[in-house]
């Protein structure tokens, strides 16, 4: 049984990963030109946080 912590963790990362997807999926439509290198950078960031936190579930 998980605790109510790690519950609201995976929905939050759920959530992030969807927000992510959903900010890529834009950006390769060509959506926000004008800042699409910040916000290019900002998925790649994402995409890293949601990884480090899913392998830090693992370890645990």
């Amino acid at each position: 049984m998980q605790d109510h912590n790690s519950t609201n963790q995976e929905d939050l990362i759920l959530k992030l990963d969807q927000d992510r997807a959903w900010l890529l999926e834009n950006l390769d439509k060509g959506k926000w030109s004008e800042i699409r290198s910040e916000l290019a950078d900002l998925e790649r960031k994402i995409s890293k946080l949601i990884i480090r936190v899913q392998e830090s579930n693992i370890e645990t």
